[in-house]
């Protein structure tokens, strides 16, 4: 077990007890639990998953917590799923998994914390990025999109960054939290592009609206794709479309954007489940892809634990069969 510097957060490598007790075997069929590995320096090794348990960057940001909890409930479900031919069997590794072991009580101690995580999570990607792998981080919440961005910056001259999220996450530079992670990175100049579409209206302040314009961020609202005035599907192509073949591609799915998920900040109003699918097979069809983030989802209610666990494993395994239907 390794711990960052102030000794807040632990990392995991070992995770093959967690895996073997989570799947059910079964005569004549193989589950995902029985082929995912943890060496993920093989060249056969595409994808590697990380699992971040915390919910200290939800809570600077006075949010909810349960998104701690988003991995675990993924890692049940995603180990029972089928193998077939269109996973290759060696390209599926983990790294292993981020967990809490402090809890903050104040909102100025989780932002420390944030910015301790920060670092933790850039030290322990890189040798994935700098490997050429694809990292797909799962669980936490959305202040983790900053560090995977600064690894990528590190690595890459060029970095875009496309966001299917009810928010911006464009905040003030107040110290850091999920709601500034694009902001911050904006700021450092981590940022050739970010595209960040189904923003909801009624809780975006004038300020963010004013910022998004000002820096040249694409966006929309989903107000706009449920009355007909604009089409999700166009405008995430036409981003897309939009970048250099040779800028990294970093790919964030909040999933409190979709309706009535379990999630940080869970609302009534928003995306299916399938439109985060075609989301993310649109995506992939980019051909430098630099990170999957799937985050926010929480576990905060009876019930919770097997939506957010079968969504987070069914978008996962979207990824790894690359939309090969």
């Amino acid at each position: 077990m390794t711990l960052s510097k102030n000794l807040n957060f632990s990392f995991k490598s070992d995770l093959s007890e967690l895996i073997h007790s989570s799947t059910n075997q079964r005569t004549g069929e193989i589950r995902l639990g029985e082929i995912i590995h943890s060496d993920w320096k093989t060249p056969h090794s595409k994808y590697v998953l990380i699992g971040i348990s915390e919910c200290i960057g939800p809570q600077a940001n006075f949010g909810r917590t349960g998104s701690e909890k988003a991995f675990d409930a993924f890692l049940h479900a995603f180990c029972n799923l089928q193998w077939n031919n269109s996973i290759h069997k060696e390209s599926i590794a983990y790294l292993g998994r981020i967990s809490s072991t402090t809890t903050f009580t104040t909102i100025e101690d989780a932002k420390i914390g944030v910015n301790e995580l920060d670092d933790f999570v850039v030290d322990l990607l890189t040798p994935i990025i700098e490997s050429g792998k694809i990292p797909i981080v799962i669980g936490g919440g959305h202040n983790n999109a900053f560090p995977l961005i600064e690894v990528l910056a590190k690595n890459f001259n060029k970095i875009s960054v496309i966001n299917m999220d009810a928010h911006a996450d464009c905040r003030a530079l107040e110290g850091r939290h999920s709601g500034n992670s694009f902001s911050y990175a904006i700021e450092k100049k981590m940022i050739s592009n970010y595209g960040v579409f189904g923003l909801h209206k009624a809780y975006l302040n004038q300020s963010m609206i004013d910022y998004l314009e000002s820096n040249s961020i694409k966006f929309e609202y989903f107000d706009n794709y449920i009355l007909g005035n604009k089409n999700f599907i166009e405008d995430i192509q036409k981003f897309i479309n939009s970048i250099q073949s040779d800028e990294k591609l970093g790919i964030e799915l909040d999933l409190d954007c979709i309706s009535n998920f379990p999630s940080s900040a869970m609302n009534p109003i928003g995306f299916t489940i399938s439109d985060a699918r075609n989301y993310l097979a649109l995506c992939a069809q980019y051909s430098n892809v630099g990170y999957y983030n799937l985050t926010e989802a929480a576990i905060i209610e009876k019930g919770d634990e097997r939506i957010v666990g079968k969504v987070l494993a069914q978008l996962t395994y979207d990824i790894l069969t690359e939309f090969n239907y």
